[in-house]
């Protein structure tokens, strides 16, 4: 999803000021484009006369008169008040509040309230996969839930966005070169076509295959790592999107690198629903804590939304919890059974099974999508 395109219309020129100076200074900067009227008359021939396209107007009751005009082009319009809920039923947000917290609200209402972790109308539903430290099972976890959501009967794609797959059952897949474009085209595809302006001109068939392990869509690994390495968060959230709006999936899991990169920037963003693992270690816990309170501090706007889609995973669970988790407020919400024989490793090409993980994992998805019927399955 491109940039959110803002009118704000306030009277107080000090509030406009502080408004813009942090939204174009902070990571909001990403993903708003604002324009601001501290007058009526301004507003009123803005909304009448100006082509440019607008997302929403964030406005004080002053302004209500230019609603009408707003509602013409279909524009949006979010009333800045001091209480939740406007008179007219329109939404509103309170105007004297942390401006992060603010911002982001407001991102949440025009995008229909993407942050609560609802995947768009016909778009898949994006679940990320992720530990703020290796060995946690990241990988195993995710191939093991593509394939709980294939066995429901869910249309599934697998994307791996580790800088090295660290997965066997990928390493050891049955790919051949030139079966498909891959994803190395489809990131050049990409971008050509966002130079452009254009839509991609080719589906995701001509770059993906099936995997028969999983029983969903994948990409064949790519060779030369830098292609990986060369990844901002502005390609992970063009590939994401173009594979959540293909309209052939129903999730779409997505498995990046423990340590921060902008594809993993990228996830958090884009992401519906965030599986956070964690294992009862003390160094585990000790390092999800610090990775968290950097992303508080550096980028308070993201970590909101990030806790708000958040469902921390307990894996290699033993039957009990001895370590607590690293900061207040925060609770293991799910358990993944530890299974002993899958640490002497399992054959190039396979997935570690066992009906207790199937089970644990079965009820992850659950609570991810709400229920097996929120799986949309389709036919053919």
């Amino acid at each position: 999803m491109g940039p959110v395109r803002l009118v704000l219309a306030v009277r107080d020129e000090q509030y406009i000021e502080a408004f813009l100076y942090y939204a174009r200074s902070s990571e909001f900067s990403h993903n708003l484009i604002l324009t601001a009227f501290s007058r009526r008359e301004a507003l009123d021939k803005y909304l009448e006369e100006s082509t440019e396209f607008v997302d929403a107007v964030l406005g004080e009751a002053e302004f209500r008169e230019a609603m009408d005009a707003a509602d013409k082009r279909g524009i949006l319009w979010i009333v800045l008040g001091e209480r939740g809920e406007a008179d007219d039923g329109k939404p509103c947000v309170q105007k004297y509040q942390p401006l992060h917290l603010l911002l982001q609200t407001v991102l949440d209402i025009i995008r229909g309230g993407k942050a609560g972790g609802a995947a768009a109308e016909g778009q898949a539903a994006v679940i990320g996969v992720y530990s703020s430290v290796g060995g946690c099972g990241k990988t195993t976890v995710a191939l093991n839930i593509a394939r709980q959501l294939a066995a429901e009967g869910g249309k599934v794609f697998y994307l791996n966005l580790e800088t090295v797959c660290s997965g066997s059952l990928l390493a050891g897949l049955p790919f051949r070169e030139g079966q498909t474009a891959g994803l190395a085209r489809l990131l050049y595809d990409l971008k050509a076509a966002d130079d452009k302006r254009e839509a991609p001109k080719f589906p995701i068939s001509t770059y993906a295959y099936r995997h028969p392990v999983l029983q969903g869509d994948t990409f064949g690994p790519l060779e030369n790592i830098n292609e990986m390495l060369e990844m901002e968060r502005k390609d992970t959230l063009e590939l994401i999107d173009y594979i959540a709006g293909s309209g052939l999936y129903d999730a779409v899991i997505v498995d990046p690198d423990s340590y921060p990169s902008g594809r993993t920037e990228g996830l958090f963003e884009r992401a519906d629903r965030l599986v956070w693992l964690v294992t009862d270690e003390w160094g585990v816990m000790r390092k999800t804590g610090a990775w968290l309170s950097h992303l508080e501090r550096s980028k308070a706007a993201l970590h909101h939304d990030l806790l708000g889609k958040t469902r921390f995973v307990l894996n290699k669970y033993a039957g009990n919890i001895v370590t607590e988790m690293p900061k207040p407020g925060l609770s293991i919400q799910a358990t993944l059974s530890f299974i002993p024989s899958w640490s002497q490793g399992s054959s190039q090409g396979e997935l570690p099974y066992s009906p207790v993980f199937q089970r644990d994992v079965l009820k992850l998805c659950q609570a991810l999508l709400g229920d097996a019927e929120n799986v949309r399955t389709r036919e053919g």
